[in-house]
Parts: C-alpha cells; sequence; structure tokens
C-alpha cells in the first residue's frame, strides 16, 4: 500500500507550496526561482487579452524561442496570490503554454520563462472588469 502512495508524496514534495501561498509578486519569484530579477525579453510571446470583461476566466498563452526553457510561470501582480500558474518544462519539449487564470482586478500580467541562460520576462496590463478572485 505504501507504493501506491509512493507517487502523491513525490507530487507534493515537488510543488512549490511557499510560492502559491506568498502574498507578493516578488515574494513569490523569490520561493519559485530564487530571485525575482528577470531581464526583459522580447523572444516571449505574451498572449492575454487587453480587457478581460470576467476576471474568473482569463485566457492566457506564453511561447517562446529562448533556447533550454525550464519553466515557463505566470505572475498576476495585484492578486492576492500572484503565482497563478507554474510549468516545469522536460528537456526537449516545446515551450509553450496555454491556460486560464483568475485574476481580482486591473493587473500587470508577467510570463516568466527559466532558462538554462537566466530568467527572462514579458508583461502586459490587463483591465479586469468583473473581478474573478476574493
Amino acid at each position: 500500500m505504501a507504493v501506491l502512495a509512493l507517487p502523491g508524496v513525490l507530487l507534493a514534495a515537488a510543488w512549490p507550496k511557499e510560492a502559491f501561498h506568498s502574498t507578493a509578486a516578488s515574494q513569490a519569484l523569490i520561493s519559485l526561482l530564487g530571485t525575482d530579477r528577470t531581464t526583459p525579453s522580447d523572444d516571449i510571446e505574451l498572449r492575454v487579452p487587453l480587457v478581460a470583461e470576467d476576471g474568473t476566466i482569463v485566457p492566457v498563452s506564453v511561447a517562446t524561442t529562448l533556447p533550454d526553457v525550464k519553466s515557463i510561470s505566470i505572475v498576476v501582480v495585484n492578486n492576492p496570490r500572484p503565482l497563478a500558474v507554474s510549468f516545469e518544462l522536460g528537456e526537449g519539449t516545446l515551450p509553450e503554454i496555454s491556460s486560464r487564470i483568475k485574476m481580482a482586478e486591473t493587473s500587470e500580467v508577467m510570463a516568466v520563462v527559466d532558462t538554462a541562460g537566466g530568467i527572462f520576462a514579458k508583461s502586459t496590463t490587463v483591465k479586469v472588469t468583473l473581478g474573478g478572485c476574493a
């Protein structure tokens, strides 16, 4: 029976709980990546609506041409819990993600790409007409 529980234990150990429970964007990035310093990059394509009528379902997509991508994360600066999602990518994985996120209010949305060569980001402001977080 312990063998069946092992994968769940491993997944729980790998989940960056502190980063997802952080209440500030910089704190979330430090917990997740060890630093909150990012380099702006035009090699990241962040697709998100400029106006989100419903903050409970905001579509977001990120793609990049940066080499050796380890992870792609989405940070919503003004959310009560800024780290919305983080994807760890295996070697050889196409560095492209899509998701739907919740936004409490109008905010800067950042795509943060962790690579072997550094941590890069691209951001844009999304206006929210009806908030989706409490």
